[in-house]
């Protein structure tokens, strides 16, 4: 059995573990979400920027690129490379990347695959991650608009994606896709934000938020 193989009985093996966690993990993460996005607000030389950029991504989206004649390639090719990006992270042989202009696109590597893989681009924002280490020294206010820009480009695009027809989050099963992707999403913009005030700390500082929240919402539960 190749190594990939073996990684992807590992995943199938942790799947509702994982589930079950970010169930239980949805509500803290959320709230530690939000205390980071005040957060931000109380710092206007963070703020400011990316809420221009995140804002002004957002309405060209409603007026332009909302409809599919407009940056349906570029967005078809970030869903595939995330997928492609997620198969490489999990040790699998890519083999192929097609993109096309108004039939989708897809991705193949070396089966059979794992949930990682199928759903990373419902929750990982590739361009966001790639653009964040140029704000860890001294970030100027163009760096960090352009994370505001790129963090509104993949919200919108995953709003739009991310539906009971897809076929990634019907491979996966609606009850994990419904248990895992808000969780992760609500932490990987959490982390976004946090790098962006904390710099190199930001890591830290928002898994530190969220164990804080974790224990009172379980404290309040149990």
């Amino acid at each position: 059995m190749v190594l990939s193989k073996k990684i992807d009985t590992g995943f199938a093996f942790m799947k509702w573990p994982v589930g079950a966690a970010a169930g239980l993990l949805m509500i803290p993460a959320l709230w530690a979400f939000g205390a980071s996005v005040i957060k931000m607000i109380q710092r206007p030389g963070v703020s400011i920027p990316f809420g221009i950029g995140f804002g002004g991504y957002f309405v060209l989206w409603k007026l332009f690129f909302r409809s599919r004649s407009f940056g349906s390639v570029f967005s078809t090719f970030e869903h595939e490379l995330t997928h492609a990006l997620f198969a490489w992270l999990t040790l699998h042989r890519v083999t192929n990347l097609r993109v096309t202009w108004s039939s989708g696109g897809s991705v193949s590597f070396t089966p059979p695959g794992n949930w990682l893989i199928y759903l990373a681009p419902y929750f990982f924002p590739t361009i966001t991650f790639m653009l964040l280490p140029f704000t860890l020294s001294g970030a100027s206010s163009v760096f960090i608009a352009a994370v505001g820009v790129s963090a509104s480009y993949h919200m919108t695009s995953t709003w739009i994606e991310t539906h009971f027809s897809q076929t990634d989050i019907q491979q996966t099963g609606f009850l994990f896709s419904f248990l895992f992707l808000p969780t992760a999403n609500f932490i990987c913009y959490g982390v976004i934000i946090s790098v962006l005030m904390e710099k190199g700390h930001g890591f830290g500082a928002y898994f530190s938020q969220l164990s804080y929240y974790a224990s009172r919402v379980w404290s309040i539960i149990f």
